[in-house]
């Protein structure tokens, strides 16, 4: 294995969106602009829900939020701090590639695993964009590949943020359930990114890719 070979679930869904500026990251380093929208939010509290639900781990307990549901937290906390920081890792033999994503934490219902991810939001409303069920897939399709019992349903733990009149900070929190994930497109998707991250030609942009827009846009001032 070489383990230098190594593609993220991050850039996997950089080629999704735009197979261009995946080849652009990949092959030469040049990356999009980075976008912190949101994202600083959860940075702070993505640490403190890991820790809560650690918490309910060590003490075989789990919170009520998540019994309502049905369901259990995963209970091996070592494999899990694996997953977290060095990610869930599938080799692929053929490609010569480790592909790995780094999850928030894990659910159980009977002996199936279920994706279990953190978002932190300031809108009143939490909206489930595309990529954030093929995270969720993604998670999923990565276990499967480990031979883990995967159900096709995601959770995500919302963390709604406001502050009212008297600039007090209120907090909701939300279980947001997604069923009918599908893992078995992923195979297909990731032979189609090998062929682009083996390609010495670039490729073409995603029609709906900003990034790109702008760069055929400066390309003409030039």
């Amino acid at each position: 294995m070489n383990k230098n070979n190594r593609i993220s679930r991050s850039q996997i869904e950089l080629f999704i969106d735009c197979p261009r500026c995946f080849w652009l990251e990949i092959k030469h380093n040049i990356k999009r602009p980075e976008n912190f929208s949101g994202g600083y939010i959860g940075s702070k509290y993505d640490p403190l829900l890991k820790n809560y639900f650690d918490k309910h781990r060590k003490n075989n307990k789990t919170p009520e939020e998540i019994e309502k549901h049905n369901l259990k937290l995963f209970s091996n906390i070592e494999i899990l701090k694996t997953w977290r920081g060095k990610g869930i890792k599938y080799f692929n033999e053929k490609h010569n590639i480790v592909y790995y994503g780094k999850i928030d934490d894990l659910l159980t219902k009977d002996e199936y695993l279920i994706p279990f991810d953190f978002k932190t939001t300031i809108s009143k409303n939490f909206q489930i964009y595309e990529d954030y069920k093929r995270q969720l897939e993604i998670y999923g399709y990565l276990l499967k590949k480990n031979n883990y019992p995967v159900l096709e349903t995601g959770i995500f733990y919302v963390v709604k943020i406001n502050i009212n009149e008297n600039f007090e900070k209120i907090e909701e929190r939300e279980i947001v359930r997604i069923e009918n994930l599908n893992y078995e497109i992923y195979d297909e998707i990731l032979e189609n990114l090998i062929e682009t991250y083996k390609s010495k030609k670039e490729p073409k942009p995603s029609p709906n890719c900003e990034f790109c827009q702008r760069d055929e846009q400066i390309k003409r001032l030039i």
